[in-house]
């Protein structure tokens, strides 16, 4: 076991990890990053093919200038961007597909336009109502808190065809099915992200402000922040105890252990159990559990589902479909087109009994259905990403709340604010700006430093 001693150790070089490392770094503060597994970026992670000359991110890759912590990294660090082209949305159905703009709704029925106006804008208002700091203190916190989404929609939507909308909107943004996530959490993460109609279908907000990823790919801005660190940073060695001392803590992994003043945990709320931690946190931050998500990319000759000044939004949902939605995945210095889905919630547990091969075929017949093509049933490339096999992860994109946890004891806000012993808390999920959001990421690990 081989010892060092420095001001802070941050466990985790993920983008909430480096962010808050770097920070430190800035300050003259003497720091060590340890990372369990063999990379760095977490959550931010490209799988790039040598033989067909492409990559592609298979976890966080957008951003938009509103997201002004995030923003400003990737101007310091002297990260390019590339803007996104708008993007027309493709509607797949068992009735049918639809493509629209994304300021209208793909039907011409008034009242299923005013389910769905009312059940996102009742979103809107009451995610409105909670303090973004302090969730709990909402007043009608713990009777959110006490029920499900699934108990939300049944209460207030009309027609199926928008109930399939909502429940697809809570998979999309929780990775997790509507009677397992807590209505306080959901909302509050709604307040967060932007409101329901941001993320929904009709996204007007997102067509004017644009959208835009990191030139190269995402897991670029962890290696160039890990790279500015040097020697600071250690892989491949997962921390087993973290134990606050009278004079500092001590902090001890698989190959070496590090004494420190203080120590930044910027990992998921649920690999805190893969520690102990001494003092423990509470009992119910092990409640918290990760999303299921398969990300899956198909790669082609060329791009039959749109042209290079228009990307696409998929959204499928019809009996058969493993993939909740998709987007068109192009990206500049690629040899060839791509495009991206996501199969999330339940449908992750049927994914994992299927081989590759059938899940691709998949995806290949999902994308021959919503562009009426021959060509998408010969891809020349797949991969994918099960994160729910990540051994120090655990599951994505990030981690969920269920019903009773978020106003247990101010759960949040006792290990956000009042720290046990020395130990501070990272990572997208402590965020209360941005959370889930590459900009939570950066937003927490620059919160967690300056504590």
């Amino acid at each position: 076991m081989t010892e060092h001693s420095c001001d802070v150790v941050v466990v985790g070089a993920g983008l909430s990890g480096l962010t808050a490392a770097r920070l430190l770094h800035e300050q003259d503060i003497s720091v060590a990053v340890v990372e369990a597994s063999g990379r760095v970026g977490g959550r931010a992670l490209t799988l790039e093919n040598a033989e067909t000359g492409v990559a592609s991110d298979q976890g966080a890759s957008l951003c938009v200038p509103a997201q002004t912590t995030l923003w400003q990294l990737l101007k310091d660090v002297g990260m390019e961007v590339w803007q996104l082209a708008p993007a027309q949305s493709v509607y797949v159905t068992e009735d049918g597909v639809w493509r629209f703009t994304p300021t209208s709704l793909p039907t011409w029925n008034p009242l299923v336009r005013l389910d769905h106006y009312n059940v996102f804008s009742t979103m809107d208002k009451l995610a409105n109502q909670i303090p973004p700091e302090e969730p709990w203190e909402a007043s009608s916190a713990q009777e959110w808190d006490s029920s499900t989404m699934e108990d939300f929609f049944n209460r207030t939507v009309w027609f199926k065809s928008v109930r399939r909308i909502a429940d697809a909107f809570v998979r999309v943004l929780a990775c997790a099915e509507p009677e397992d996530v807590s209505m306080l959490w959901f909302l509050w993460l709604v307040r967060q992200t932007g409101g329901g109609r941001w993320a929904t279908l009709v996204n007007p907000a997102a067509a004017s402000a644009g959208q835009f990823r990191v030139r190269g790919d995402m897991q670029r801005l962890c290696k160039v922040m890990a790279e500015q660190l040097g020697d600071k940073v250690t892989l491949n060695c997962p921390i087993n105890k973290v134990e606050n001392m009278e004079d500092g803590v001590l902090v001890t992994g698989s190959t070496d252990s590090w004494k420190a003043k203080a120590v930044v945990l910027a990992v998921p709320p649920p690999c805190y159990s893969k520690m102990i931690l001494t003092p423990p946190l509470p009992e119910s931050v092990h409640h918290i559990t990760m999303g299921h998500v398969y990300r899956c990319t198909l790669y082609y000759r060329n791009n039959f589902w749109g042209n290079r000044d228009e990307s696409v939004v998929l959204h499928a949902d019809y009996p058969g479909c493993l993939f909740v939605n998709g987007f068109d995945d192009t990206v500049p210095g690629n040899k060839y087109p791509a495009f991206t889905g996501t199969i999330a919630g339940r449908k992750v547990t049927e994914a994992t009994q299927m081989t590759r091969e059938q899940r691709k075929d998949a995806f290949c017949r999902c994308l021959a259905k919503a562009f009426s093509s021959e060509e998408a049933l010969q891809p020349l490339d797949y991969v994918e990403k099960n994160w729910n096999e990540e051994e120090f992860i655990g599951g994505g994109f990030w981690a969920y709340y269920p019903p009773a946890v978020l106003t247990s004891n101010n759960i949040l806000g006792r290990c956000r604010y009042d720290p046990a012993g020395r130990v501070f808390l990272a990572g997208t999920e402590s965020a209360t700006q941005g959370y889930g959001l590459l900009e939570g990421a950066v937003w927490a690990g620059k919160r967690a430093a300056q504590q």
